[in-house]
């Protein structure tokens, strides 16, 4: 036992200097450890902001499935309409592409209907897959996908209705109906 020393004259006892008889300790954790399960981050997460090229897709692919076919359309109505009378009046048996001449304005703009939205459809399709595939308007990418496959169904329908209806206009003596 070590001798007492003049503190302890006054009453107090002896301070032990060991760590482990310390009330304090000698170092503290940072922080308190999360719970069992939960999965910490190190950021919090931050919102994703506008996902245009979801949109830029769907608005290619409305103009290529929508737009389109009714340009068309309308230019096909025109050139059934104008050229149907010479057509039947020559037989309707084999085409002459003179016939057309009296519409070439509207064949042109069929055709550039035509070319204007299988462009725009391809581009759409394209764009819908990288919009998919990374997730920057996944939802609008998927349906300018399926817009831009069904694109050239609905640009044959259009026309066909459309031709149909033109040549139907037609007084060519074969019963239907002027």
């Amino acid at each position: 036992m070590p001798a007492p020393s003049a503190s302890d004259a006054s009453g107090t006892p002896p301070r032990d200097e060991s760590p482990a008889a310390s009330p304090v300790p000698t170092f503290a954790a940072p922080h308190a450890p999360p719970p069992p399960g939960v999965l910490i981050s190190s950021a919090p997460p931050t919102s994703r902001g506008k996902r245009p090229l979801g949109t830029i897709a769907l608005v290619l692919a409305i103009i290529a499935a929508v737009l389109a076919p009714a340009v068309a359309g309308f230019a096909s109505f025109r050139v059934a309409g104008g050229a149907g009378d010479e057509f039947f009046a020559r037989g309707g048996t084999s085409i002459d592409w003179t016939v057309l001449s009296p519409v070439r304005d509207f064949v042109l703009m069929a055709e550039v209907s035509f070319w204007g939205g299988t462009a725009l459809g391809i581009g759409a399709f394209v764009v819908g897959i990288g919009a998919t595939a990374r997730k920057l308007g996944r939802g609008s990418g998927i349906t300018a996908i399926v817009l831009a496959a069904l694109g050239p169904v609905i640009f044959g329908v259009a026309v066909t209705i459309a031709l149909v209806a033109g040549a139907a206009g037609v007084s060519n003596g074969t019963g239907i109906a002027t």
